[in-house]
């Protein structure tokens, strides 16, 4: 029998903005992003390093994304967050980048190489994701183009089809695995796709050892609308 809460292992996700270039209709940010948009601030981001940190000291750390409900590159000190993040999680764990790509060219791509992250150019904007990945590419740090689920759920001539229903059923990897999220303002989240802060269950600021992890939400939101089943 499953049992709940779980702690938490690893860090997956830091928010570093909620702000986006982009207002796509299946997003959270469409019609308005019922959080604040707003850049984390430099301390947050070091007190989440610090909890990162933890869990790479419990040998549980096993990959950190820099990505959210926003735009990453739009943070004001971008490169210097994925240096300080390379460098809190060692040589050898992935780093992550998600993009639309509207940002990146050969100069981004070029500062961000020496910290070897693995980028994911999204199929937002098909005619600037071409130019990033390529761009990227040249600069040997593409790892692929986002489109998994996202492309078979939605129309995109502008019609949503509901996704949480469309895409493949799958377990969650987050509760399973014990995976948390930082949001933008510190809290430690359950969920990638808490776009409202509903599955908070800590902060960066609490000790790293207590934060937990249970399914979250209501008949509207959360784990019961979710693609992903409970684990």
């Amino acid at each position: 029998m499953n049992s709940y809460p779980r702690p938490v292992r690893d860090i997956h996700q830091i928010e570093l903005t909620t702000r986006c270039n982009l207002k796509c209709h299946y997003c959270p940010h469409y019609p308005e992003l019922p959080r604040a948009k707003e850049d984390m601030a430099w301390e947050t981001f070091e007190a989440a390093l610090s909890v990162v940190r933890f869990f790479v000291r419990e040998g549980t750390q096993t990959e950190l994304s820099l990505t959210g409900i926003g735009e990453a590159v739009l943070h004001p000190r971008f490169l210097e967050a994925v240096a300080r993040s390379r460098e809190a999680i060692g040589p050898h764990r992935q780093l992550t980048i998600t993009t639309n790509g509207i940002l990146f060219d050969d100069a981004l791509c070029a500062a961000l190489a020496p910290y070897r992250p693995a980028v994911f150019v999204s199929l937002h904007r098909p005619e600037k994701a071409g130019p990033a990945i390529e761009a990227a590419k040249r600069a040997g740090i593409l790892a692929g183009t986002n489109a998994s689920f996202a492309t078979s759920a939605f129309d995109w001539a502008g019609a949503q089809r509901n996704w949480f229903v469309s895409a493949p059923r799958t377990k969650c990897e987050y509760l399973r695995s014990g995976w948390a999220v930082i949001l933008v303002d510190g809290r430690v989240t359950t969920c990638c796709l808490d776009a409202d802060g509903s599955g908070v269950v800590g902060s960066v600021w609490d000790d790293p050892g207590t934060l937990k992890l249970s399914p979250w939400g209501d008949e509207k939101v959360g784990c019961s609308v979710c693609h992903m089943s409970v684990p």
